[in-house]
């Protein structure tokens, strides 16, 4: 009886943590921003301007104003940069990173909302109509649909966006 208990006990946590496990959704690394955006700044010797930032569950995108008008793409990922960047002519409106302020936890809101759907980036673009910089979250429904959702620095929901494609 004893061996019994004790192996219902043991399956029991299994399926705790199994559950555990398959209900988690990965993070979006936007707590890496900081690092990623000083870690630009390093290599480019100056405060850098920034056509978008994303951050990913794997790593964070950072597109960098040349003052020439092409972007350069920086990769940081697992706590560095990658050795090799691209560069590329940039549309829209560059931003500084300096004072740039939002939660870490910006994306959470919409997560709880939609909580059946995949996050795929939290983004920074500087091409918002009013000035300034837009903040959005991008969802892919388990069908593969993707979703805008403009958010606030707190990830107070302002809007959203059907978006054609894959791409964030």
């Amino acid at each position: 009886m004893l061996k019994s208990k004790n192996l219902l006990c043991v399956i029991a946590l299994a399926v705790v943590v199994l559950v555990g496990c398959a209900s988690s959704k990965e993070a979006l690394l936007v707590s890496d921003i900081d690092n990623a955006v000083s870690a630009v700044g390093k290599v480019l010797g100056k405060t850098p301007e920034f056509y978008e930032i994303n951050a990913t569950p794997t790593l964070v995108n950072l597109f960098a104003a040349d003052d020439k008008g092409n972007a350069i793409n920086f990769v940081f990922e697992k706590g560095k940069l990658a050795q090799e960047t691209s560069v590329a002519p940039a549309e829209g409106k560059s931003f500084s990173a300096t004072g740039m302020t939002f939660s870490s936890k910006v994306f959470q809101r919409v997560q709880k909302e939609l909580p059946d759907s995949i996050l795929r980036a939290f983004s920074i673009i500087g091409d918002n109509p009013t000035g300034g910089v837009q903040y959005r979250v991008v969802l892919q429904s388990e069908q593969g649909g993707q979703l805008a959702v403009f958010v606030d620095p707190t990830g107070k929901i302002l809007g959203t966006d059907v978006m054609s494609g894959l791409g964030t």
